[in-house]
């Protein structure tokens, strides 16, 4: 196949972003295809060029989302400098600065449309759990590596604490955004560093509520 032109590429990806702060905005059902392409500035002929349907739209928005994130994670999971459990808590406390510095009212897109999987098709519904299983499998390598260097007690199963540690996170930025602050957060990596895993964590002052919009 031959590589992508640098302005299809561009193209490629401002309909992703329109896509994403619309969805951020409205919910992936209460979007709109012509939504999209105006605030893109792109006929619809070029959509077509790209996605087959917007349940591929869909899946293509939360790869692209998925892989910002993986990305923004890359430098902490190589810094083998660190400790696993340092990393580990890094993670999350990548995530919570991104919060308390766009306020407490941020979205992930992930998790947007995750609230929608009862109404979504298979293919997005799919893409949706396979975004949660990759989360959840790289943080039980963490887990497994701070085992093997005696951080992290054996007693644990890597795979299913690293899926309860997403599901906790998950719903710590739900009760975020409900509460209109960052403490929900800061309770979640006191809990699990602190009581589950037995390690003091400092944790930031939290951010008073705040009427703030999502990034």
């Amino acid at each position: 196949m031959a590589p992508e032109h640098p302005r299809d590429t561009d193209t490629r990806e401002r309909l992703l972003a329109a896509g994403a702060e619309l969805v951020l905005k409205q919910g992936f059902n209460g979007t709109g295809l012509s939504e999209v392409l105006q605030l893109a500035g792109v006929p619809k002929g070029s959509f077509y060029h790209y996605f087959g349907s917007k349940e591929e739209f869909g899946v293509a928005l939360l790869e692209r989302t998925r892989d910002g994130y993986l990305a923004d994670l890359k430098p902490i999971l190589s810094d083998r400098k660190a400790t696993p459990l340092v990393r580990l808590r890094r993670i999350f406390e990548m995530a919570r600065e991104e919060c308390a510095g766009s306020g407490p009212n941020v979205e992930c897109l992930i998790g947007k449309i995750a609230l929608e999987t009862a109404s979504l098709s298979e293919p997005v519904s799919a893409a949706v759990r396979c975004c949660y299983q990759q989360w959840s499998a790289l943080l039980a390598q963490v887990i497994r590596e701070g085992q093997a260097a005696g951080e992290i007690d054996r007693k644990h199963d890597p795979d299913r604490l690293g899926n309860v540690l997403v599901m906790l996170w998950e719903g710590a930025n739900m009760r975020m955004q409900i509460e209109r602050s960052i403490a929900p957060l800061d309770d979640f990596l006191h809990f699990v560093f602190d009581t589950l895993f037995g390690e003091k964590t400092p944790v930031a002052p939290a951010v008073s509520p705040t009427s703030r919009g999502s990034a």
